[in-house]
């Protein structure tokens, strides 16, 4: 095992296993607790691929329906069998990735041994796809029904031409109908292979303990050697400039997104980076915001973010309110005049910073973070340490890409009464 030299007097250390896993594990001394997060570069966006020179097109959703799957097993409910051990055990599936975790206030071996088993096999057949179709497709009701999900996939939907950030991380009914037990078979054998996965552990346990754990474990061998993720070149330009439809809502709803061209080498940083100019131009560390709140231009369910890619990147507003129009126009604006507060950015950096330290006391945001940033290339203490050392420099190096963009402005509206 390897230290992970930081700054932050943080035990971390890293290893690979013979089967091409990287493990990380941090050692908290002294404390009872302890969390262990498994996962997958392998998300919703990822439905084209090459697998060893062979291009592979995934149903949309496919990530998704795996992870509703794993916790199948031949013993039963693995999820009832972490109760039993005293653990609390999840997953979720994003765009980007795919998380198996737990976490236990009990010793770490027993649960650990089973989270390590869940990856490492596959228990599927016909009918448990079948029956998990409903399920699934049940969900996707669900969640179209809801006026913030809904908002926010039709935004998607007029910002990308081809990003599969258009499609929700479920897939569509007709995707999930569709999907196959070959399907998922083939999912699990190209993206949960040990040399792309990552496991984090953070424990007050001793890490040799850990690692013997964890290397008694029997962890699969693939025999895929790469796979690669594969884009369609995604135009600058929004799909679509407005768009205005009726939901069952009392209150409008609306969303302006800005899309623009972005070539930078680190997107992390960079995204940390806007939300900080975001943060100084659209919260209360503006002296009008408040007034936006008074004139009703904006409400408690305003929100935005940034989500950059490779080759572009989109700023996205959401609103609530019946002035749509006053709303569209100060953002835009806004966009149009970006102010820069040095002594306003240096304490928005401290209190941010001060929140991601809290982060190492708090081990399940703790392993998922690390964890996000293996899979993009990140080291979490060198974001942490980038955060610390923040200034107005490093402002001015994404200032040039918000300088032309293309907007899309969605809005819902209360339907009509008949």
């Amino acid at each position: 095992m390897k230290k992970i030299n930081n700054i932050f007097q943080e035990e971390a250390y890293h290893y690979v296993t013979e089967a091409g896993l990287n493990v990380f594990i941090i050692e908290k001394k002294g404390f009872k607790r302890s969390v262990a997060a498994y996962g997958t570069p392998f998300g919703g966006i990822h439905l084209n691929q090459i697998v060893d020179g062979e291009k592979v097109t995934h149903k949309k959703g496919l990530a998704h329906f795996l992870e509703h799957k794993m916790f199948e097993d031949e013993k039963g409910d693995l999820l009832s069998q972490f109760t039993d051990l005293g653990a609390n055990a999840n997953a979720f599936t994003s765009y980007d990735q795919t998380v198996y975790y737990f976490n236990t206030n009990d010793s770490i071996e027993e649960p650990l041994k089973l989270l390590i088993h869940l990856i490492n096999r596959i228990h599927l057949d016909e009918a448990s796809i079948e029956k998990e179709k409903g399920i699934i497709v049940e969900e996707l009701r669900m969640y179209e029904k809801n006026p913030n999900m809904n908002l926010l996939m039709k935004t998607y939907e007029n910002v990308y031409h081809h990003f599969p950030l258009r499609y929700d991380i479920g897939g569509t009914e007709e995707s999930v109908n569709a999907t196959t037990l070959e399907d998922v078979l083939a999912a699990y054998n190209y993206n949960y292979n040990p040399k792309k996965m990552a496991l984090v552990v953070v424990t007050g346990e001793a890490k040799e303990d850990v690692k013997r754990i964890i290397d008694k474990s029997k962890i699969r061998s693939s025999n895929v050697s790469e796979v690669t993720n594969v884009f369609q070149t995604e135009p600058y330009s929004v799909l679509k400039e407005h768009d205005q439809y009726y939901f069952a809502v009392n209150t409008p709803k609306s969303s302006l997104s800005f899309k623009f061209k972005y070539d930078g080498k680190n997107i992390m940083r960079d995204e940390f980076t806007i939300r900080s100019i975001l943060s100084l131009n659209f919260s209360q560390l503006n002296g009008d915001y408040q007034n936006w709140l008074d004139e009703d231009i904006i409400n408690d369910y305003f929100s935005y973010d940034v989500d950059l890619r490779d080759g572009f990147g989109v700023i996205y507003f959401f609103n609530e309110g019946n002035k749509n129009e006053e709303f569209k126009e100060l953002i835009m604006n806004k966009m149009n005049n970006l102010e820069i507060d040095e002594v306003l950015l240096n304490q928005s950096i401290k209190r941010h910073y001060g929140n991601s330290i809290l982060s190492l006391s708090q081990y399940d945001r703790y392993a998922i973070n690390v964890m996000s940033c293996f899979f993009k290339n990140e080291s979490y203490y060198d974001y942490l340490s980038f955060i610390k050392d923040f200034s107005i420099k490093d402002i001015h190096n994404v200032l040039p890409y918000l300088s032309d963009y293309s907007i899309s402005h969605t809005e819902m509206l209360p339907k009509r009464n008949k």
